[in-house]
């Protein structure tokens, strides 16, 4: 891929990721209006069960699918890259099929006895149904990623955002469900529905690019399985250990928060603010960094596979230098303007709040998603699991030790410390394999303070301003972005500058 083409190509894939987030925080806005923060706490709570069945059915297919083609591709194997998809398609329906029938047989108990909710049975249920369709979305994926063709998985996922969103406003318009049970059954309905036509979708455009990407002449393809074995299946076990863990966690949330004294409403409601509103919010600017993370893992890796090890270390400096200031300033966005942000998309000054705290923890949460990307493309993605799976146990551990003690206020201090280990060994990790320097003063130290001299003077610039919700926060953030290039830009130029000198010095 060329650097005009990798360009181009993320710019098109943030334009729909940003689409995606935009339309998902409006769709959350518009249920939370409909069942309010105790019924956003069931809706998420089914979804963090119904998320282990999908990492069982999904993680690491669409990383082994994207490696096994890319590798077929570097070495002028195409014929096999049918094969390759084949089987795969073929583990992916078997497996997801199989949990797919486990979560139909074992719905009632888990809502009874894990939800703590009998009513949220048929929404599991119904969820299930989709499990299939969203294994050979995933295979699909992975092969968009490998032949550079990563718009084709967007178009789909487009058809399946909208066709969600439009039967979810069509269920409530003609049903008007009167309970939050109901209202999340609806919901879960409008989602199937659109994983399936999202999978017809995909797998048309999928049809009409092996043609253009591969000879007629077909080839069977060895060492799948044991592709799929080395790449996918730690990646499944490992991710379904964190997912398992991630489902005791926010179940163990509303649970703790009840023995420190909250009701029932009051515990759902706290943990919808902040895991239904706050924390969906808190990852809405990611879109420009997401597209760009996805693109860079058949790069890296093509970059890996033919031992350009020079390449390699300029593309991870460059990612995380990226991430590390894009990062920055959105947690300046959020920390000075959080409270219009709530008010703007859930008119919710709690929301708000919650943005306001959490921001600091923003640099570390978008540089984890470029970190996780990176070391998948240079076959690291075991240690990334263990570091995940690592993070996420004593997660519980501390919320189970806590939580009892000081309620939500024990739950931020724990994101807080989990998120900094985290970053430590993931990065450290990545620094070490890509034998990559990164200066914390350049990357990290400045960008903050032009990132909150930016967002003070912004909001000194518009105290006056009579506008209010959505327009508000856009003109903050734009007028803030332009304050943030003003100082940023010639402090990296003034940094190249230094460095082009010293290296002319030095030969």
């Amino acid at each position: 891929m060329t650097k005009r083409k990798f360009l181009l190509q993320g710019i098109a894939l943030t334009a729909f990721s940003l689409f995606f987030r935009i339309t998902n925080i409006g769709y959350r806005a518009y249920l939370s209006g409909k069942i309010g923060a105790e019924g956003m706490g069931l809706y998420q709570l089914i979804f963090s069960v119904f998320l282990l069945a999908i990492t069982l059915s999904t993680s690491g297919i669409s990383l082994a699918v994207t490696r096994m083609v890319t590798a077929a591709i570097a070495a002028n194997h195409r014929c096999t890259v049918r094969s390759v998809v084949t089987q795969c398609f073929l583990f992916c329906l078997t497996v997801s099929c199989t949990i797919a029938v486990l979560l139909l047989c074992f719905s009632d108990f888990a809502a009874a006895h894990i939800l703590g909710n009998a009513g949220a049975a048929p929404s599991l249920r119904i969820l299930a149904l989709g499990l299939p369709f969203m294994s050979q979305c995933t295979c699909m994926k992975g092969y968009f990623l490998a032949v550079d063709e990563s718009l084709s998985t967007s178009w789909s996922d487009a058809v399946e955002q909208v066709l969600t969103i439009f039967s979810a406003v069509m269920l409530f318009w003609y049903f008007a469900p009167q309970s939050i049970e109901a209202a999340c059954f609806a919901a879960m309905i409008a989602s199937t529905f659109g994983e399936a036509v999202s999978f017809l979708a995909g797998f048309l455009i999928y049809r009409r690019s092996l043609k253009r990407n591969t000879p007629k002449e077909k080839e069977q393809a060895t060492g799948v399985l044991h592709g799929m074995f080395h790449i996918a299946v730690p990646c499944t076990l490992s991710s379904a250990a964190r997912s398992l863990l991630s489902t005791a966690e926010n179940l163990l949330i509303p649970r703790e928060l009840g023995r420190y004294g909250l009701s029932r409403a009051a515990s759902m409601s706290a943990y919808g603010l902040l895991q239904g509103m706050a924390m969906p919010m808190l990852y809405f600017p990611s879109s420009f960094l997401t597209s760009f993370a996805s693109l860079l893992i058949p790069k890296t890796a093509r970059e890996f596979e033919l031992s350009h090890r020079r390449a390699v270390r300029h593309i991870t400096q460059r990612a995380v230098h990226a991430a590390l200031q894009f990062g920055i300033f959105c947690a300046g966005i959020f920390f000075v303007f959080g409270s219009d942000w709530g008010e703007a998309f859930y008119k919710s000054r709690e929301a708000g709040a919650y943005l306001k705290i959490l921001a600091p923890l923003v640099p570390l949460l978008y540089l984890d998603v470029v970190v996780d990307s990176l070391l998948k493309g240079l076959d690291e993605q075991l240690n990334s699991m263990k570091y995940n799976f690592s993070d996420s146990f004593l997660r519980v551990l501390l919320i189970l030790l806590f939580m009892r003690f000081a309620g939500m206020q024990a739950y931020i201090a724990i994101l807080f410390f989990s998120s900094i280990f985290n970053a430590m060994l993931s990065v450290r990790r990545l620094l070490k394999v890509a034998d990559v320097h990164i200066g914390l003063l350049k990357s990290a130290v400045m960008p903050a303070f032009f990132a909150l001299l930016a967002a003070n003077a912004t909001q000194f610039l518009l105290k006056s301003m009579l506008l209010s919700g959505i327009p508000l926060v856009l003109l903050q953030t734009a007028v803030c972005a332009g304050f943030y290039a003003a100082l940023l830009f010639p402090f990296l130029k003034l940094c190249a500058y230094h460095t082009d000198k010293k290296q002319t010095v030095k030969t």
